[in-house]
């Protein structure tokens, strides 16, 4: 499995794509649908990347054209996703963070001695992004192969 893109809401798509590039030493391209959002692309050949998407847009089920909405953004969201860049120092990531007003900060995340650290940010003080460098995803890495490793060892 691979995972090539994920859409997150931004009430300043720019900005926010913006940051994210800064961040994760990626680039920002316009994207041809829906209407105001950004790509923060990756370079690789894989088309890895975060879609950035005017907060306003929604889409029901089956609906292939978002439109904007009144509605709100919840006020709390915990859907999110873990990225990981070379270019993302954590201190780096908590400077620019806190130069844009935004939340972040460095956490332990699983039990005492087993688990890893991240930098878990909040994008606009709403939306959760949880953003690695390369030490911090090297224990992400480490935590998942042991998961895996006592999971095949369980008997069914």
């Amino acid at each position: 499995m691979k995972i090539h893109h994920f859409t997150i809401p931004a009430r300043e798509p720019e900005r926010v794509a913006r940051v994210l590039a800064e961040l994760l030493g990626a680039r920002v391209i316009p994207s041809p649908h829906p209407q105001g959002s950004l790509i923060v692309y990756a370079g690789d050949a894989d088309g890895t990347c975060i879609e950035v998407w005017p907060a306003v847009m929604r889409a029901g089920a089956g609906n292939h054209d978002p439109v904007p909405s009144e509605l709100p953004l919840p006020p709390e969201w915990p859907h999110h996703g873990y990225v990981t860049s070379d270019a993302a120092e954590p201190e780096k990531v908590l400077a620019i963070f806190a130069r844009e007003g935004w939340k972040a900060e460095k956490v332990y995340n699983g039990p005492p001695g087993a688990g890893f650290h991240l930098i878990r940010a909040w994008i606009e003080n709403q939306t959760t992004i949880e953003i690695c460098g390369r030490e911090m995803r090297e224990e992400y890495e480490r935590f998942f192969r042991d998961i895996v490793s006592r999971a095949s060892d369980t008997p069914r």
